[in-house]
């Protein structure tokens, strides 16, 4: 979060550490290959597609990455090698993984309990997050963030829009709908008095909820 360092993750599964005054690579957490024996442990990189990678706000060691596998890794950039912690069950699909005050933010492509909330410290479930959807098409969610630390935005391809809920009272506070188009990434500002919602078809959403 200071800027100094940047980190990359995708398809390769290898995560790059970079120094961001001078673009260079300081390290590269390797992904396992078990086409030339490499062990697969919870603590070892993923072992599928990464689509999201987080920095701790206060922390800035510490970074989060999900993926396919179904897992989110709890990664500090001082280590060569392996992640320090492992949450299991998360399916990440776009940019599902936020944190703030400890707390872990996932949003999951599945049909039910796909927005949860995290201890960072223990790695234990604290809740899922009710998010309203049909039980035809059901919540498959793409992205999520934090608006204030009871306030969360998230939305994906079930109901095509994105919602504000409270995480306390399990109000939905707001919605940005796409019409019909899959929601693939969201953002807030102000504490989620301004929230942007982006997608399928090319239009960036941009409200404001009071």
């Amino acid at each position: 979060m200071d800027g100094s360092v940047f980190a990359t993750a995708g398809r390769d599964r290898n995560i790059r550490l970079y120094d961001s005054h001078t673009n260079e690579v300081l390290n590269v957490l390797l992904a396992p290959d078990i086409l030339i024996g490499d062990d697969l442990t919870l603590t070892s990189g993923h072992s599928r597609r990464i689509f999201a990678l987080k920095f701790h706000p206060s922390e800035y060691h510490l970074f989060l990455t999900g993926g396919w596998d179904d897992s989110i890794k709890v990664w500090d950039k001082r280590m060569a090698k392996e992640a320090r912690h492992v949450i299991n069950g998360p399916h990440i699909c776009g940019p599902g993984i936020d944190i703030r005050n400890n707390h872990i933010l996932t949003a999951s492509w599945v049909a039910q309990n796909a927005l949860q909330l995290w201890e960072l410290r223990t790695r234990s479930l604290i809740q899922d997050v009710p998010f309203p959807a049909s039980v035809l098409h059901g919540e498959f969610l793409y992205a999520a963030r934090f608006c204030a630390d009871d306030v969360v935005l998230a939305g994906g391809s079930g109901t095509c829009s994105a919602l504000a809920i409270n995480v306390n009272t399990q109000e939905i506070l707001g919605e940005v709908s796409l019409s019909n188009k899959t929601v693939q990434t969201v953002d807030a500002a102000r504490d989620g008095q301004a929230v942007a919602v982006a997608g399928v078809g090319g239009n960036l959403h941009i409200a404001e909820f009071c």
